[in-house]
């Protein structure tokens, strides 16, 4: 292979490389959520999570459908996927926001029907 080749094809993999760490969403999932001393897991309900870490900075809440399979997220406590499941009637999905300050990062949690199903984690928090 000739150096200009190789130059070509060392910058094209590093181009490639950039544009898959880029793509990369900043938020990553997380089984349990610190509030305080106390902990909040996935399959809390919402009053417990409210017990625990107090009312959330912002709530977004929207029906998404009924009667419709739903596919769940990964069982932290079981250790493997969940199927999906058929939820009778409607479905409803609530995003709650936690921004601890600047010194922690941004806590999203998702809730189906009532139910902690997935916690991310998010930019660094304002104060």
């Amino acid at each position: 292979m000739t150096r200009p080749k190789r130059r070509t094809v060392a910058a094209l993999a590093t181009a490639m490389i950039l544009s898959a760490l880029m793509a990369c969403t900043p938020a990553e999932a997380d089984s349990s959520l610190r509030c305080d001393n106390a902990i909040v897991s996935l399959g809390a309900t919402r009053h417990e999570v409210l017990d625990t870490c107090g009312p959330p900075d912002s709530r977004e809440s929207w029906e998404t459908a009924h009667n419709q399979y739903v596919r769940q997220l990964y069982d932290y406590e079981k250790d493997r996927w969940i199927l999906p499941k058929l939820i009778v009637g409607p479905i409803q999905m609530e995003r709650w926001t936690y921004d601890f300050g600047s010194h922690k990062f941004i806590r999203y949690l998702h809730f189906l029907n009532g139910e902690l199903i997935k916690i991310e984690t998010g930019d660094k928090g304002s104060d």
